[in-house]
């Protein structure tokens, strides 16, 4: 059972201080130390501890925010090095990480620390290597997904995909897109689903590569195994081409970059309900219903 529970929020969200007092009295009541991050324990006068180091204090991270919250969290427990579980409890619009709503937390609080009726799903992430002339620029894991794309000016990219996969090099394709997304099974209902590309079952390892808005109609997106090595570089020398890391670090990239990518090691934990259903989380998310059938009286 979880002793110790760090909570990060996202601090920008209408009534976030009495959220985090009521969630501070709900855990001193189950004798459970809670330890706030900063940007949380500043909405309500306290000092806390700075995300990146909480992973290395608690047992546990309770996430209040929406999806871009929860990918800054993970990113900071993977960084710790220390793997605790991440619970996501949904302040944004869409929330498919975040995935429990602020209307069900007690409800979901007391299946999980009273019931212990829950389950600890792993969550596939990518390691991403970004290099200039055989120089290492910055080396990240993402949990997401990795974008390449154009900046302000509306222009198509070329974009060269090379793939490894159990020691064979191929060459996939150069894709004239306004960009591309390689995306983790997490992050298909993301940008890549955006896009156009497939909703993956987000408990499978494999990677998504899906271009953005490409010349050639016939450019689909591409699941290609677990096991691949990716290396994804422009062909022409345009200005204001950006990697972006989960939507949230930027690097400028020339045809002398090559961005390698590769599943790692590493993974996350991400804690739900034992009955949990994917399927429903789509269906309400996404606003999927039955066809409903009218009848009319003459």
């Amino acid at each position: 059972m979880f002793k110790k529970i760090g909570i990060i929020a996202k601090t920008k969200v209408e009534n976030i201080n009495i959220i985090i007092k009521e969630l501070l009295d709900y855990f001193s009541k189950l004798n459970i130390e809670v330890i706030l991050g900063k940007e949380a324990a500043n909405s309500i006068g306290k000092v806390g501890i700075e995300r990146d180091k909480l992973a290395s204090f608690v047992d546990l991270i309770v996430v209040l925010g929406g999806d871009g919250t929860f990918i800054s969290a993970a990113r900071s427990v993977n960084e710790s090095k220390k793997e605790i579980p991440i619970l996501g409890v949904n302040l944004g619009r869409m929330g498919f990480l975040t995935e429990v709503p602020l209307s069900r937390i007690y409800e979901v609080l007391n299946e999980i620390f009273i019931k212990n009726n829950y389950q600890i799903e792993e969550r596939m992430m990518l390691d991403v290597e970004i290099t200039n002339s055989d120089k290492t620029i910055c080396k990240k894991t993402v949990f997401n997904d990795a974008v390449v794309s154009k900046g302000a000016l509306a222009r198509i990219v070329p974009i060269r995909v090379n793939a490894k996969i159990n020691d064979k090099d191929y060459h996939v394709a150069v894709y004239h897109a306004d960009g591309l997304i390689i995306s983790t099974p997490s992050g298909s209902t993301a940008y890549n689903l955006a896009a156009g590309g497939p909703i993956v079952y987000p408990t499978m390892d494999c990677i998504i590569i899906t271009p953005i808005c490409p010349h050639t109609l016939s450019n689909r997106p591409l699941v290609v195994p677990e096991n691949s090595k990716l290396t994804v570089s422009i062909d022409e020398e345009i200005e204001d081409v950006i990697a972006t890391l989960d939507g949230q670090i930027g690097y400028e990239i020339s045809p002398q970059h090559r961005i390698n990518i590769e599943k790692s090691t590493r993974k996350i934990k991400i804690l739900t309900l034992k009955d949990k259903n994917y399927f429903d989380v789509l269906r309400t998310k996404l606003n999927w219903e039955e066809r409903k059938v009218r009848t009319l009286k003459c």
